[in-house]
């Protein structure tokens, strides 16, 4: 059996490889035929986590969308948009983040509870998302016709830095200051990577939500 030195190698290894977040369950199950105490993985991890928290490193070991993975720190976004300015930026607008923010606090949600909060139609919208893979179906609601239901992605985790949706913030802590005029332009909005400054884009995701939402109902989330 492997000493812990030689997992903490192992698990460093594995998550720099890969390009997604790796799920605790996945990291035990790639190494629990030479490691004896799976229960001690976690302990690693986060002393990993640690360990290059405090290192002069540009990157670091995060916990994100339901996994483990590397990740830049947040203080070189700037330098990194430059470098991945094309990659890196996905132009959504003001009604698909507005969309965006109420699945995310309302999921899972059918089509038509979404457009009876926006008051418009969102079929377009909702497809936009889907093709983004910031949301996904979820199944269908148990009422009539069946309706489909949708609920965010571990894509939309990564994408905002979110570790669970369990972060967002809650909706009555948004300043009213945010709303949106009616009669301001709506032109499109860039929505960042996590690693390529995520705490700006759920600033913007805020900022729809609040003048999307009527009623602080929209804070009791599920699936969380």
């Amino acid at each position: 059996m492997m000493e812990i030195s030689e997992v903490r190698q192992i698990l460093e290894a594995l998550l720099f490889v890969s390009e997604r977040p790796l799920s605790l369950r996945e990291l035990k199950e790639l190494i629990k035929t030479d490691y004896a105490d799976m229960d001690n993985i976690e302990n690693i991890l986060n002393e990993l986590k640690e360990k290059y928290a405090n290192l002069n490193k540009p990157y670091e070991i995060k916990f994100v969308a339901d996994g483990w993975t590397f990740a830049t720190k947040p203080q070189y976004s700037l330098w990194i948009k430059k470098l991945f300015r094309e990659k890196s930026v996905l132009k959504l607008s003001p009604a698909a983040l507005e969309t965006l923010a109420i699945i995310a606090y309302k999921q899972p949600i059918t089509r038509a509870e979404i457009d009876e909060i926006r008051g418009i139609e969102s079929s377009g919208v909702i497809d936009t998302l889907l093709d983004r893979k910031l949301v996904k179906v979820a199944g269908r609601k148990e009422a009539l016709g069946k309706p489909l239901l949708y609920d965010t992605t571990q894509d939309f985790l990564k994408h905002f830095g979110l570790a669970h949706l369990s972060e967002l913030p809650l909706i009555e802590d948004m300043p009213k200051d945010v709303q949106q005029s009616d009669n301001e332009p709506e032109p499109e909005l860039p929505f960042d990577g996590g690693n390529f400054g995520g705490d700006v884009s759920i600033d913007v995701i805020k900022k729809e939500l609040a003048g999307a939402a009527e009623n602080p109902a929209g804070s009791e989330r599920e699936n969380t």
